[in-house]
């Protein structure tokens, strides 16, 4: 990955504070979406090793927990994906600040000339069949030539704990996409969403369908997703004018 985060933008930014559902007859919680602290880094991977890799249809499917030696793969390829410090964290907020960790997007700027990731070479049996798949999915359109541009913002997962979910923070963080891709002069995000959940959510913040993998056609590949409770992974993208 090439892209890196300029200098003249220091980490720490909040994208955007908002109210939760009322719950139980009790206001709704104060969240922010803010820069994910370095100081949090750890914490952060735990919880998508914990969360998302339990909850993730590709991962579920192909029990990737069950699976250390992939896990360790994942944690080294989103580690590396947090050096360019992009992603995102949700916290609960008390008296402006941050208190509780909630929720994380792991961001990333892809452009064209990054390198070609050869999967052959990747570590884990899992995570290698996750990774074929998510590059099957991507390699369905061209989103560079599509959007007439050379760098877009995608993801490498979001999740949410479960004791905050149904607070609209999914859609919040698709949101905040938007801001970061007019702070940093990007015009296009692009995700393979591989959820139901996810895929509803991206529809409702506006996000197009550009294309669409069955994840039984993956059989071809040797890949069985047959156990997936999503019957497909799209590739959604928006592109802000």
């Amino acid at each position: 990955m090439r892209w890196k985060r300029p200098d003249n933008v220091p980490v720490g930014k909040v994208w955007s504070r908002f109210q939760g559902k009322a719950r139980n007859g009790s206001p709704g919680l104060m969240y922010q979406i803010r820069d994910m602290d370095e100081s949090y880094r750890t914490i952060c991977l735990d919880l998508m090793t914990k969360t998302f890799l339990r909850d993730e249809p590709i991962c579920k499917a192909l029990d990737n927990t069950n699976d250390p030696e992939s896990i360790e793969a994942i944690r080294k390829n989103w580690n590396e994906i947090m050096d360019q410090k992009l992603s995102i964290a949700c916290f609960t907020e008390e008296n402006g600040e941050p208190k509780e960790l909630v929720g994380l997007n792991i961001l990333m700027v892809k452009c064209t000339d990054d390198d070609k990731e050869n999967v052959e070479k990747v570590k884990g049996k899992v995570w290698r069949q996750v990774l074929k798949t998510l590059i099957v999915a991507e390699s369905l359109v061209d989103v560079f030539s599509l959007y007439g541009v050379d760098t877009y913002l995608s993801s490498s997962g979001l999740v949410v704990i479960p004791g905050h979910r149904g607070q609209n923070i999914g859609v919040r963080f698709l949101e905040a996409r938007k801001n970061i891709c007019e702070e940093f002069g990007i015009k296009v995000t692009c995700t393979v969403f591989t959820a139901i959940t996810s895929q509803v959510l991206a529809t409702k913040c506006g996000y197009e369908v550009l294309a669409e993998l069955p994840y039984s056609e993956m059989i071809m590949y040797g890949i069985d997703l047959s156990g997936s409770d999503c019957p497909s992974a799209k590739v959604m993208g928006i592109k802000y004018c």
